[in-house]
């Protein structure tokens, strides 16, 4: 993984104009590859998932598109999804796909999820088009309508068609649709700090409270400074998602008890119930959590511009 992607800060979510995070990622038999734009003419990131009915759908369209460009575009597909309830993302349910003949690039597994969370990844599959400069041209959906393979990934054709011509990308923007990424929120804590258990509590009952708990939660004890360093822990605890703090600060990795600001001015070992909830519903967004998502598929009002 690239140091890019391991900045281990909050940061908005990647959009069309903005440079592409670098990273690299094993394939299905360990081998890094690498996201290098200048080696091609356009790069395809794709988040995707072997279980999602609507990436499975699209599955063969970007497979087609992955092949009709091979000479000038490299597509990157990776999973990123949580394995805990969803073996068939596992590294095992990837191989066995890349064995039966069913991918035409690169398949990579973003185990700590942390590519996902640079990108502000929030469904599969999710597409960003990314120039030799390393500039993002497209982002969002393969094509209007997953149930239509006629559709032949047009968003996405039209995309790489306007890049590879180097004209302005005439639809550089659209909602992305398809399963929500499976995340998990990791939670770091030191021995030496009495919350830890409290903050378990918190963590899991601000999850129910935003009716997500679903979300796989990973307890995780931080037991040397290495590995403070290695985990970007600046105390105990740590909430992260995609290695990413939920509550960044300007600290050294340390084994040490950490402090939350609160409204009034005053420390707490813990985050306020209310702030962690959004920070976990901003990290943990699904597409249509998002302002302005619009389902592709769904008939514009009478009174809408065509």
């Amino acid at each position: 993984m690239s140091d890019q992607v391991h900045a281990g800060t909050s940061a908005a979510r990647l959009t069309v104009g903005e440079h592409a995070p670098l990273f690299a990622l094993p394939d299905t038999d360990g081998t890094p590859i690498g996201m290098e734009p200048a080696a091609h003419e356009a790069t395809v990131v794709v988040f995707t998932s072997n279980g999602c009915p609507f990436a499975l759908a699209w599955h063969d369209r970007l497979q087609a598109v992955a092949r009709d460009h091979a000479d000038r575009v490299v597509v990157l597909q990776v999973v990123s999804n949580d394995e805990t309830d969803h073996p068939e993302d596992s590294p095992e349910g990837m191989r066995r796909r890349v064995a039966a003949g069913e991918l035409a690039g690169p398949f990579l597994r973003d185990a700590d999820q942390a590519v996902a969370q640079a990108y502000g990844a929030t469904a599969t599959p999710e597409v960003f088009v990314v120039d030799r400069a390393g500039l993002v041209r497209y982002h969002g959906a393969p094509d209007a309508d997953h149930d239509d393979p006629a559709q032949d990934a047009a968003w996405l054709r039209e995309a790489l068609e306007d890049v590879l011509a180097g004209r302005d990308v005439a639809r550089p923007v659209t909602s992305p649709a398809g399963c929500s990424v499976k995340w998990r929120v990791e939670l770091l804590w030191w021995a030496g700090c009495p919350s830890h258990d409290r903050a378990a509590d918190l963590l899991r009952g601000t999850l129910a409270d935003l009716g997500r708990g679903e979300v796989h939660v990973v307890e995780r004890e931080v037991r040397s400074r290495e590995e403070a360093a290695r985990l970007g822990f600046p105390g105990s605890p740590t909430f992260q998602v995609g290695r990413r703090d939920l509550f960044p600060v300007a600290a050294p990795a340390a084994l040490t008890c950490r402090v939350y600001p609160r409204e009034d001015g005053r420390g707490s070992p813990l985050p306020e119930r209310t702030e962690l909830a959004a920070r976990l519903r901003e990290a943990l967004a699904r597409p249509w959590d998002l302002p302005h998502w619009v389902d592709p598929r769904r008939p514009a009002p009478a009174d809408s511009p065509s």
